[in-house]
């Protein structure tokens, strides 16, 4: 369907809407079914381009799964481009008419006149004809803005400062002046910004599915370059909230360090998930920054505020690779903040800590789901245990050990293994990209990991492509280790292993298999890299096509971790 088709028209010579339906997959019980949006515009043409940026942008959230928000409070550049549509633009229009009559008729009418534009001009701020025009504007552009919100009373600001530019030139325009201009203010800054549109199909969200489309491409091809499906759709949060901040309309070269900087200071006021804050998430980005200081709320951080300026960069660059743009700066060079990465502590958990966990009431006996931390007769044999053991012994990360299927244990070359599976096309990932294989301990197997997957290939019937935790979902982003992390941080945190924002979680096992195979089994850190999955980037590494280190080289590896000073007793006993 084209974007024509999407428009409708409010009265015969009235605004244009663009409206579409939302995807039946997406609506919920008490939501809208169509979005409508005025595109604030009588213009036929010109309804049809300012059209094309909002589609997109729903398009954009369809298929990332979510249905565009409830409106927000529109930005400053919106209420100061409705303000001269209707204060400025709107009354010119007007007073063009009543000047040409009354220069028609000549004489006493045309000194009427002129005395008519110095009567208007000193009333030009009446508190009642300014809130007239504010809700006249309100209810035939379709902004969403309550009378006795900021907003409103910023748009009547707005409206004054156009309408006294208005009678201004109709004054000057009645005493002589030829075509006169209005001098600097409101009208000038929404001029420059409509002159600094973008065209048909180069906004910054068009253009940012162009990049993302190459950047899946090339994921698709090696899982070494481009970008994920996940990340992109991260990305594509970021690149929209900048955009509503500058305005979905602008040209990308017309966006200066200076507004990226404005962006980046305004972030910076702002909490984490700020959208989504009670106080602030029908606000604009300014609106809610100036709220959130006013509640003293919590800051987002540099290292997030840098990953957003991370966000927007690669797409200039990769613009500037186009001849549309060759040459064009990159707004977001030199912004970054520097030196504020800051300490991120992943320790590992020691040993004292690990006989804490496998001897606390998860593992030893709980009183009753939703309460694992406190001691009781009842054990579990699911994920909530097998999870953090097969993390332990093997070093994978959480999410790579839940997506598991029944299949991917099992013997290879006589060794039993875990084929830790990177597949797209079954949901399955690891950071690398690469699928890689993990050797099952011995220990791990003592305890009973190998009788627990057989007994889960016995209920799914023998289908290896069943999932071995089949409790688990995954998230609104895929993510289907999303539930047993957080579970995980928060069983650590009952148990007095974890306090607030140490860096202890599930990555300290994978630090602590780190420490004990260059203590126990002797490896060098390059083997110690093959061994929790890590690439070794190197010119022999680049050659073949077999992978780095052979299960029976890793079962050598692994198996030569003691665990020192560990106690595994009961836990065999404990299904």
């Amino acid at each position: 369907m084209s974007d024509t088709e999407h428009l409708f028209q409010r009265g015969k010579n009235g605004t244009w809407y663009v409206r579409r339906a939302v995807p039946a997959s997406l609506r919920k019980t008490g939501e809208p079914k169509l979005l409508m949006k005025s595109t604030g515009t009588s213009d036929r043409q010109e309804a049809k381009r300012r059209a094309h940026p909002i589609l997109a942008e729903w398009e954009a959230r369809f298929r990332a799964g979510a249905v565009a928000p409830l409106p927000r409070t529109p930005s400053d550049h919106d209420l100061e481009a409705a303000a001269v549509m209707v204060g400025y633009d709107g009354l010119r229009e007007h007073e063009a008419g009543r000047r040409l009559a009354a220069a028609s008729a000549g004489g006493e009418r045309w000194q009427r006149y002129q005395r008519r534009t110095a009567i208007n001009l000193s009333a030009a701020e009446d508190r009642g004809t300014i809130r007239s025009l504010a809700d006249a504007a309100i209810d035939d552009l379709g902004i969403d803005l309550a009378p006795d919100s900021g907003g409103y009373a910023k748009l009547c600001e707005y409206l004054a400062s156009a309408r006294h530019a208005a009678l201004d030139t109709s004054y000057r325009a009645a005493h002589g002046e030829i075509a006169p201009e209005p001098e600097g203010g409101i009208v000038t800054r929404v001029r420059e910004r409509s002159a600094a549109r973008a065209k048909p199909g180069e906004t910054l969200l068009e253009l940012f599915e162009k990049w993302a489309a190459e950047m899946l491409a090339k994921n698709a091809l090696d899982g070494k370059r481009g970008k994920r499906a996940d990340t992109i759709n991260q990305d594509r949060k970021v690149v929209q909230q900048f955009v509503a901040f500058v305005g979905n309309e602008r040209a990308v070269d017309s966006i200066t360090p200076e507004e990226i900087a404005d962006y980046r200071d305004v972030l910076r006021d702002l909490p984490p998930k700020w959208a989504s804050h009670n106080a602030l998430k029908r606000l604009n980005m300014r609106d809610a920054a100036v709220k959130a200081r006013e509640l003293d709320l919590p800051r987002v951080a540099f290292t997030t505020i840098n990953k957003h300026l991370s966000t927007i960069s690669p797409l200039y660059t990769w613009l500037r690779k186009h001849p549309r743009w060759a040459g064009m700066k990159n707004p977001v060079d030199g912004l970054h903040y520097d030196d504020v990465k800051g300490a991120n502590p992943r320790p590992p958990f020691t040993t004292p800590v690990l006989n804490k966990i496998l001897q606390s009431p998860l593992f030893a006996g709980f009183i009753a789901d939703g309460d694992e931390h406190k001691a009781g007769n009842q054990h579990v044999d699911d994920w909530r245990k097998w999870i953090p053991l097969v993390c332990m012994f093997t070093g994978a990360r959480i999410g790579e050990i839940a997506q598991l299927r029944v299949g991917d244990v099992r013997q290879e070359h006589g060794v039993w293994m875990i084929h830790i599976a990177h597949d797209d096309s079954a949901g399955q990932s690891t950071k690398s990209g690469h699928s890689r294989p993990a050797a099952v301990h011995s220990k791990l197997e003592a305890i009973g990991f190998l009788a627990f997957v057989e007994r889960q290939r016995k209920r799914a019937g023998g289908d290896n492509a069943a999932q071995l935790f089949p409790e688990l979902k995954p998230n609104n982003r895929g993510q289907i280790g999303a539930e047993p992390s957080r579970w995980w941080r928060d069983y650590l945190a009952a148990i007095g292993v974890k306090q607030g924002r140490d860096g202890i979680g599930a990555h300290s096992f994978r630090h602590e298999l780190a420490d004990r195979l260059r203590d126990e089994a002797r490896l060098m850190d390059n083997e110690v890299a093959v061994c929790l999955g890590h690439s070794l980037k190197s010119t022999t590494g680049g050659y073949g096509q077999l992978r780095q280190g052979t299960v029976t080289m890793l079962k050598d590896w692994i198996e030569a971790v003691r665990w020192e000073g560990v106690d595994f007793e009961g836990l065999g006993n404990s299904v």
